[in-house]
């Protein structure tokens, strides 16, 4: 019997297995089709192979999700500790044909951080103790890229479904930006800006995943308040930000982090918002909190100490003041 299920595990391939991990965790086949670019057939015909290798239903239909036998329980964590096996073999060889093996830190980065990050990861003192570091725009998948050895860490807002990467709060950015035209006329009520006198204007907001998808904060406010719902306009990219903001005479908030990116375009103005004003979109809907997405300590490429460099600095750009005057911004 041993010889038997050992011929017919042999027989199974990565993807298969792949496949039984995705069915596991999403509990549904046509979710597991769509993650894996396959089509539902291909499903079908990996989760029959698996059945007759294991002799066990492994999934069945419970409440419109694949639910997992006992069986499938005990074989979730060796599947997957034996794919991550398979990832690591391929990360040593192709080590040798890209930057990762020149300890080259890859990091996926969320709405926020970028520019501020690369300014100071590129200064030549940090990168003396952190090494080299290559930024990525946070997306869709690059929870899953980290899991699979392709990114080494990230830094968002956006929580992954992957329950095998460890999270780490850090904070959330301590200090809002309100950004628009220089000749914009809620510049005659500066220092003393009032959400109030904002939402006689025009209002475009970044879309965040899991935080103002359905509605923005200051939206929400403007309901609870019974203020007159200002134009909202809701982007994907800072280019349509940016054109948004120059041609539709609209209002922006920004984390204080990126005020200076923003205020390069030399027709856009860039001030704090007054503590009062961030406190009352606090109370509306709190501001998502910062994540580290790492892998395991045993899977990780990077040291205890780099992996706390990069936390201090995180830490200070949330919770410092980004702007400490005028000065930094010019007329």
């Amino acid at each position: 019997m041993a010889s038997r299920l050992l011929k017919q595990l042999c027989d199974l391939d990565i993807f298969t297995l792949m496949v039984f991990k995705t069915i596991y965790e999403t509990g549904h086949a046509n979710i597991t089709a769509r993650e894996l670019s396959v089509s539902a057939p291909k499903i079908s015909r990996c989760l029959s192979s698996l059945r007759l290798a294991f002799d066990d239903e492994l999934f069945y239909r419970r409440q419109q999700k694949l639910k997992a036998t006992p069986l499938a329980e005990n074989l979730y964590r060796p599947v997957c500790d034996f794919i991550q096996s398979v990832y690591q073999l391929e990360l040593q060889a192709n080590g040798s044909r890209d930057c990762r093996s020149e300890g080259c830190l890859q990091i996926a980065v969320g709405y926020g951080l970028m520019s501020a990050l690369s300014k100071i990861f590129g200064q030549k003192d940090m990168a003396d103790k952190l090494g080299k570091v290559r930024l990525y725009k946070w997306q869709s998948d690059s929870a899953d890229l980290i899991h699979s050895g392709e990114l080494d860490l990230g830094i968002s807002m956006d929580l992954p479904e992957n329950q095998e990467l460890q999270l780490t709060n850090i904070g959330e950015c301590q200090e809002i930006g309100l950004v628009c035209r220089k000749d914009h006329p809620i510049w005659q009520h500066y220092p003393n800006i009032t959400l109030e006198q904002i939402a006689r204007y025009p209002f475009v907001y970044m879309c965040i995943r899991n935080f103002n998808e359905r509605i923005d904060p200051f939206e929400l406010y403007c309901q609870q308040e019974n203020i007159p719902t200002p134009e909202m306009d809701c982007v994907e990219d800072f280019e349509e930000w940016y054109a948004h903001l120059l041609t539709m005479n609209s209002i922006a908030f920004a984390p204080a982090t990126e005020l200076c990116q923003a205020e390069r375009i030399s027709e856009l103005k860039c001030r704090l918002l007054p503590a009062s004003e961030v406190n009352k979109l606090q109370r509306t809907l709190a501001l998502p909190c910062y994540q580290l997405i790492e892998k395991a300590d045993d899977y990780r490429r990077y040291s205890t100490e780099q992996r706390q460099l990069i936390l201090d600095v995180i830490s200070k750009l949330l919770s410092f003041r980004a702007i400490p005057d005028e000065r930094q911004f010019g007329t």
